[in-house]
């Protein structure tokens, strides 16, 4: 297991969810959804999209829970159609988005894990900057880390599916009270 908490959180910056999406309604449009009343379960399919402030997720199903605390909400993407993840980071021109075949998200302990065929990238000022690539990701907006799972055996395209890869790009610093790490500092 490989953690980036740096290399893809912006070294040490605190930087969470969007804080206003907590206070926010969620919002759901789907082709259908079938309410479990007693175990607070509602199943959406065909073509669903949740939103809640700047966070975006979609799938062919996903399945949110309620409980006391929060919401948990499980996507399942479709053969070719993966589900797919966005949201803006607190404080920064910075949206991260991801996606895999299937997406846990945890109001509660704001985690977000992308399962099986997992790809998150991080875009600044709207313009692709870091992206990693693995079998399981796991990003936890509140610690503000990513842990990244390369997974056993080989990928579809017949390349080692083990591995973890990904790229990091540099940050355009404005000036040293932007960017705390000194030049000495490696990244």
């Amino acid at each position: 297991m490989l953690v980036l908490a740096a290399a893809l959180a912006g070294l040490g910056l605190p930087a969470q969810a969007e804080k206003a999406d907590s206070e926010q309604a969620l919002t759901f449009d789907a082709g259908r959804m079938v309410l479990d009343g007693k175990r607070k379960i509602r199943t959406l399919s065909g073509g669903v999209e949740i939103t809640r402030g700047t966070l975006v997720l979609k799938a062919a199903q996903i399945e949110l829970k309620e409980t006391a605390q929060g919401q948990f909400a499980t996507a399942t993407g479709a053969d070719g159609q993966p589900a797919t993840f966005r949201q803006k980071r607190e404080g920064l021109d910075e949206i991260v988005e991801g996606q895999a075949r299937r997406i846990e998200y945890d109001t509660v302990t704001e985690t977000v894990r992308f399962i099986d065929q997992a790809q998150v990238r991080v875009l600044r000022a709207g313009a692709p900057a870091d992206q990693v690539t693995g079998q399981t990701i796991v990003y936890n907006h509140a610690r503000d880390v990513f842990e990244v799972q390369g997974g056993g055996g080989t990928s579809a395209t017949g390349g080692a599916g083990g591995r973890v890869k990904g790229v990091v790009t540099p940050r355009k610093s404005t000036g040293a009270a932007a960017d705390p790490v000194s030049p000495e500092t490696p990244r």
